[in-house]
């Protein structure tokens, strides 16, 4: 009878070491096969190449914040978003409402006597919509579409297209009125005189006017070449 009881009680506790191995090999390979889809999705990010945007792309943009010359100071902030996509590899890597910072880099306004307003500057950072942040260097191209601003070197200079237009008309309509004031008195020989009185008032307008400052509303299209090659992961 002890016999028989021992061997029981040994069946027993082989019976239940049994049950606990294998409830632990079955707990441990759940843990793995639940484990094995992070792993894998990590593994997927840590091989995701970046899409390379090379130097010489042009964005176009539009000013979210106005610019003007006369309250606009080197190092003042430069306020724009994306109005179109950048498509690389057959994907949009640069999403329209991208956001765009940049920096004045100097202005100048128009002068009575050192010349038209000018205004430069400088992009300097882009923020995807899911908030990564990347620095850029570009410069500005022109402004599409404008009639009154132009870029006038390849830093972006911008410049009102109109002031010498402007100031040749002065000059010349006081001119004709020179003239005319010559012919109906008949000074000296001729209009002569007339006219470089004319002339001579003419220039006095042009050179004590301000000319045309810089006036960038809201909304206003900005075009932006890049400086240098940009990498995106998507």
């Amino acid at each position: 009878m002890k016999r028989t009881a021992w061997l029981s009680c040994g069946v027993l506790v082989l019976s239940t070491c049994g049950l606990a191995q294998s409830s632990f090999f079955l707990a441990k390979r759940s843990s793995s096969a639940a484990a094995a889809p992070v792993n894998a999705t990590t593994a997927n990010q840590a091989i995701a190449e970046p899409v390379k945007i090379p130097a010489g792309t042009h964005l176009l943009m539009k000013l979210t914040s106005p610019l003007h010359t006369t309250s606009a100071t080197a190092g003042s902030g430069v306020y724009l978003e994306t109005s179109f996509p950048i498509v690389a590899e057959d994907r949009v890597i640069i999403p329209e409402h991208t956001r765009v910072l940049g920096t004045v880099e100097s202005e100048r306004r128009p002068g009575r006597m050192k010349g038209r307003a000018q205004m430069r500057f400088r992009f300097t950072t882009l923020i995807l919509p899911d908030s990564r942040v990347l620095s850029i260097a570009g410069n500005l191209q022109g402004l599409p579409g404008s009639s009154r601003n132009r870029a006038v070197d390849k830093e972006g200079t911008l410049e009102p297209v109109d002031q010498i237009d402007a100031d040749v008309y002065t000059v010349a309509k006081t001119t004709g009125a020179g003239v005319l004031i010559g012919s109906v008195r008949h000074i000296g020989i001729g209009v002569g005189p007339g006219a470089l009185m004319g002339a001579g008032l003419g220039m006095a307008k042009v050179l004590f006017t301000r000319g045309d400052e810089i006036s960038l509303p809201t909304g206003t299209r900005v075009e932006m070449v890049l400086q240098r090659p940009l990498a995106i992961v998507p």
